[in-house]
């Protein structure tokens, strides 16, 4: 474990706030933030962990948990910065997200899990399974790009012209700094190259919804390039894992078993 990682609130500690549903809640201490979980379906033995979008929340999942905790041990996970997780330092990364992950599975004594991630949570996703692909046992990215260049132009554009705006209203108004770390999520990140792709050695199954906000051509490249890479084109927009919750637990599952 990191030696800036450490656990409070942890599964045992009576005081631990557990809404939603959740058995257990906490918060790991990860770098310059605390970084709040929640479990469900503990006495599953397989665990899948659940990484949300931008500007959302592990509660954006609360449809898609009990079609899941019934089988897997579920963990969702507030990014730095979003939900009860602090901000930390003075700007936000994908790859201290990616990290933050790694230091719950150090926290959680968490050996190997499948990770489901939806759009920012897919890159995030992605990050942790080239750098820690021995922590995954296999992953799901649902709407994600490993560039700004996959996503359709008319999204691109609205992204660059929030994250301009941003920064600009940055200057008048101190509040609008977070807005601009959010919009920076999107606009400056990822960025790797194709080749990076590569280095995910664990099945991958890429879900794209054929109305998505990304080029259905850019998730082609990302389950052609990951060595066990698969591709999925579903019947929806970006947000289809929310809307569609129980066609997304079955094809989730469904890879998952396989």
């Amino acid at each position: 474990m990191d030696e800036n990682t450490n656990i409070t609130q942890a599964e045992n500690d009576k005081t631990a706030e557990a809404p939603s549903g959740a058995e257990s809640s906490g918060f790991v201490h990860s770098g310059s933030a605390n970084i709040y979980y929640e479990i469900f379906g503990r006495g599953n033995k397989e665990t899948v962990i659940l990484l949300h979008g931008n500007g959302e929340s592990g509660r954006s999942f609360k449809k898609l948990v009990p079609l899941l905790s019934d089988e897997y041990r579920v963990i969702t996970i507030d990014s730095r910065g979003h939900g009860r997780s602090d901000f930390g330092g003075s700007q936000l990364s994908l790859g201290t997200m990616a990290v933050d992950v790694v230091n719950i599975f150090e926290a959680l004594n968490i050996e190997k899990a499948n990770i489901v991630g939806f759009s920012d949570g897919a890159n995030i996703a992605m990050l942790t399974a080239i750098k820690n692909s021995e922590l995954i046992e296999k992953a799901v990215f649902i709407g994600g790009n490993y560039r700004f260049s996959g996503l359709k132009p008319s999204s691109a554009l609205m992204i660059a012209l929030g994250y301009y705006c941003s920064l600009i209203g940055g200057v008048f108004d101190s509040r609008n700094r977070f807005n601009k770390e959010y919009f920076s999520l999107m606009y400056k990140e990822p960025a790797l190259s194709r080749d990076t792709l590569k280095y995910i050695k664990v099945p991958v199954l890429v879900i794209n919804g054929d109305r998505d906000m990304i080029r259905t051509s850019h998730a082609k490249a990302m389950a052609q390039t990951i060595p066990k890479g698969e591709l999925k084109i579903v019947n929806g927009d970006h947000f289809w894992v929310y809307r569609k919750p129980e066609e997304a637990a079955g094809v989730i599952k469904d890879f998952l078993k396989k």
